[in-house]
């Protein structure tokens, strides 16, 4: 990344790895529209558990990189409601949570 003046990195945890998996292929990005002032990368990272013990899976990442601080604004805040819609459902299904 970094071809832009400005970055924003959240991590999201999720109960389970295929949690993770799912919000990940719900929320990949379609190609941006505007490439050259926005940019989106999301990965799955594992996680530190008790005693350090390895979690795989459990923690999404997105990165973000804009040209402007109101396209990484408007940016992220797409991905956010998008994120908000996955969760819900997740949720509402009861999908991992048992």
């Amino acid at each position: 990344m970094s071809k832009h003046d400005h970055h924003l990195t959240l991590t999201i945890p999720f109960h389970t790895s295929r949690q993770a998996e799912i919000a990940y292929n719900a929320i990949s990005p379609d190609p941006q529209l505007k490439p050259d002032q926005f940019t989106q990368v999301l990965s799955i990272k594992d996680a530190s558990g008790p005693g350090d013990q390895l979690i795989a899976g459990r923690i999404l990442v997105a990165e973000f990189e804009a040209a402007s601080e109101r396209v990484l604004r408007v940016g992220v805040n797409g991905f956010l409601d998008s994120l908000g819609v996955v969760v819900g459902c997740l949720k509402d299904l009861d999908y991992g949570t048992t």
